[in-house]
């Protein structure tokens, strides 16, 4: 009998540690599967370069917009995996730096965009797909409101006009889910 349960017992402990190794295993997979850039970040390729902007800008619906000249560079970062795009110019008369950036999140199967800069110290956080066509991504976050102290809902646009332009548009969104265009970056790639 006691040989009966010892032979019982370190076949049960065979079986956890076989099934440990197996679950061990499958998390390894799941973990690098997770962690691998995919055809999704191929997407980020287009980015990479410098390019010419010219931003408008509206503070209110039906004022006059603020037209300015700007540059930016990107360029893919660890592995391919992220965007950084960094800004420079202008804005409403004064220098202007920015920093965004994108990536495609394998786990929650979406674009997440990440932006700061110079004229806040607000963290601005935008998730989005592309549509079939793979040329327009939209983005939609909630973002730091300054007026209120509250939050903001936030749509953006990025429409590829080319293989070297695209127009980057950001639209407000109101209590009443109305949309107010505050900025537009036409953007083309320096040669």
């Amino acid at each position: 009998m006691g040989a009966t349960l010892m032979i019982l017992s370190l076949s049960a402990v065979f079986t956890c540690a076989q099934e440990a190794q197996q679950d061990q295993q499958a998390m390894m997979e799941a973990y690098m599967k997770m962690m691998a850039p995919n055809e999704n970040h191929e997407y980020l390729k287009n980015f990479v370069g410098a390019w010419d902007v010219t931003t408008t800008s509206w503070m209110m619906p039906g004022e006059e917009p603020a037209i300015t000249h700007n540059f930016s560079k990107a360029e893919l970062i660890l592995g391919g995996r992220f965007l950084r795009m960094v800004f420079e110019g202008t804005m409403m008369g004064m220098p202007f730096e920015g920093i965004q950036i994108i990536g495609y999140d394998n786990i929650q199967k979406k674009y997440i965009s990440f932006w700061i800069d110079n004229s806040s110290t607000g963290f601005y956080l935008l998730s989005g797909m592309l549509d079939d066509s793979g040329k327009v991504m939209t983005e939609k976050g909630v973002w730091p409101d300054p007026m209120s102290g509250g939050n903001m809902k936030v749509k953006t646009t990025t429409k590829w006009t080319g293989p070297d332009e695209f127009v980057y548009e950001m639209f407000m969104i109101g209590p009443d889910g109305q949309e107010f265009k505050s900025l537009q970056n036409q953007m083309k790639r320096k040669k």
